[in-house]
């Protein structure tokens, strides 16, 4: 049973600012079978579900559903009307207090329509329930009451979707360039869909990192993840990464259901569960293994791709006419001795900012100069800038070229009564830098007789002050937030008599400034670049150029601007 949106019936519970819609998945178009990415008529009403989490949904939508049954939707929780009243953490806890709320009244709703099937005064809520399980031909009072231990909320996307497909214009043309180059189909680069929404800030409660949401271990094999960088972090590399990664899923495996759902559970948990099974496809192990670890994710994350992958590839008759954000266009250069980040900026031309927004993975240590930048290291730089690097490269002082890396850990071999918080007080260090020196995750126990790396927190001051162009509509006191240092010591060091008379494209040198973090705005409905303008205190032109707007007017809701002065 499939209801149009405008088919949905609603009702109301007492409270007024409460909607809940009953209704079974939202209706898609089907989609054709690929020979690399098949659609199992036991998947398709999944996908159905999942192409409406990303489609139909909103963020202020809680779609209440049976966790087994993934397309059977009980209601859909509706909390538009408080959005305006509340911040963003009371509107979070809100949303989850009222999600247990109507998780436990459905629960007593169907645990009372289980032994009550045949009543004539059923509730409407319960009569619709009652019709979906008919429809399904589950209508037994054993199944009913199974399905309240199964109940399950979960989000709308449609606005994280808008901003996923719009960040995914600067990643996909070098992303499908790679995993072309690597003999992998390329509609595999459509699954930071699902990982990230294609946010390369994004990190999860378990510890995956970047775009392709890499953990700590996997990362280790397939990038550089150490006291110099983490290239989870850094869209290129960890694309590069991820298409060995798959590759190899799909060696072991020799099924891309399978392997797109090992990105998820591991190459060797499919390969055992099969053998267990005795089974071949992803289909055997959704209706045959059980495990407390194959649990709702792994069994939906290939129905999930292909639902985003329908949508991508649809985006238009989903959503409307969306502008993609550019691609980077970039050339790259590698060291071939140990430097310093400062120098590799200064021969950059770049400012700061940009530097670090083509090279995001190093780490904080390298930035501060406490460690160099290794021989080998590919160095991004906007096109056309490589020719002028190499030439500036081949002519720095021997005092700017190192043969060996800088000291920077302190070792430690553990004793009796040792704890990471203790060394770390001990060692003026942290309990994570410690544990990310030395691979450990928060299920590790260090061991008497163990050396552990013990990486320094102090902070050194830069050896060189940074370069900032000023963009327009850019002031002394803005530039000074961004870099943390007051407007008299720009004015000293930049020679600067009148600060509201600043030369658009001047260099100016920020003393004793660290490398800004750049922020972001997603724009929200009835948001102009007016309002975002005032509510972070820039102006309207420095939005604008470092946007690369044409039209301030023509913005859209789920559209990420770039923030001057982040």
């Amino acid at each position: 049973m499939n209801l149009a949106p405008s088919e949905f019936f609603r009702f109301c519970w007492p409270r007024r600012w409460l909607m809940i819609l009953l209704l079974c998945a939202p209706a898609g178009a089907a989609q054709a079978a690929s020979p690399e990415f098949p659609r199992p008529p036991e998947l398709e009403p999944i996908v159905e579900f999942w192409r409406g989490v990303f489609v139909d949904y909103s963020e202020h939508q809680t779609i209440l559903h049976d966790k087994i049954n993934t397309n059977l939707i009980y209601a859909v929780l509706d909390f538009s009307d408080v959005v305006p009243l509340l911040d963003p953490d009371e509107l979070r806890l809100h949303k989850r207090r009222v999600e247990i709320q109507e998780k436990e009244r459905l629960k007593e709703v169907l645990l009372h329509l289980a032994d009550n099937l045949d009543a004539a005064d059923l509730s409407p809520l319960a009569t619709q329930i009652k019709r979906q399980f008919a429809a399904r031909g589950r209508l037994d009072p054993e199944h009913i009451r199974l399905s309240a231990q199964h109940l399950r909320g979960q989000w709308g996307l449609r606005e994280k979707s808008i901003a996923a497909l719009m960040r995914s214009g600067r990643y996909l043309p070098y992303m499908e360039r790679v995993f072309a180059e690597a003999g992998l189909p390329v509609l595999l680069t459509r699954l930071p869909l699902v990982e990230s929404s294609f946010n390369n800030a994004a990190y999860s409660k378990s510890g995956a990192a970047g775009v392709w949401q890499f953990m700590p271990g996997t990362a280790r094999v397939y990038m550089n993840y150490d006291e110099v960088g983490d290239e989870r972090r850094d869209p290129w590399f960890s694309t590069e990464a991820a298409a060995k990664h798959l590759r190899d899923d799909f060696e072991r495996l020799q099924d891309w259901p399978l392997a797109v759902t090992a990105y998820n559970f591991g190459r060797n948990g499919i390969a055992r569960a099969l053998e267990e099974i005795g089974g071949n496809s992803l289909i055997d192990m959704i209706e045959r293994y059980k495990h407390p670890r194959w649990g709702f994710a792994g069994k939906n994350f290939y129905a999930e791709f292909l639902a985003a992958v329908d949508v991508e590839q649809n985006a238009l008759a989903y959503f409307g006419p969306i502008r993609r954000d550019a691609p980077d266009e970039f050339e790259e250069v590698t060291t071939e001795h140990y430097v310093s980040y400062d120098t590799l900026l200064d021969l950059s031309g770049e400012d700061a900012e940009r530097f670090a927004d083509l090279n995001p993975s190093f780490s904080t240590a390298v930035q501060r100069g406490e460690l160099y930048v290794p021989p080998g290291k590919r160095i991004r730089l906007p096109q056309g800038k490589a020719p002028k690097f190499r030439h500036a490269y081949a002519s720095l002082s021997a005092d700017q070229l190192f043969h060996a890396q800088k000291v920077y850990f302190r070792q430690h071999r553990v004793r009796r009564g040792d704890t990471l918080s203790g060394l770390a007080r001990r060692y003026k260090s942290s309990i994570r830098g410690i544990r990310q020196a030395n691979g450990l995750s928060s299920k590790h126990f260090i061991r008497i007789g163990q050396v552990l790396k013990i990486p320094p927190t102090r902070t050194r001051q830069r050896s060189k002050p940074l370069l900032h162009a000023v963009r327009p509509g850019e002031t002394l006191a803005g530039i000074s937030r961004r870099y943390g240092v007051s407007v008299g010591s720009l004015q000293k060091t930049n020679g600067i008599d009148d600060p509201q008379r600043l030369q658009v494209g001047a260099r100016l040198k920020v003393p004793g400034g660290q490398p800004p973090r750049v922020a972001y705005h997603t724009i929200l409905s009835g948001q102009t670049v007016e309002t975002i303008a005032k509510k972070y205190g820039v102006s309207i032109q420095a939005i604008a150029s470092i946007n690369g707007l044409q039209d301030v007017n023509r913005v859209q809701a789920g559209q990420r601007l770039k923030l001057p002065g982040s």
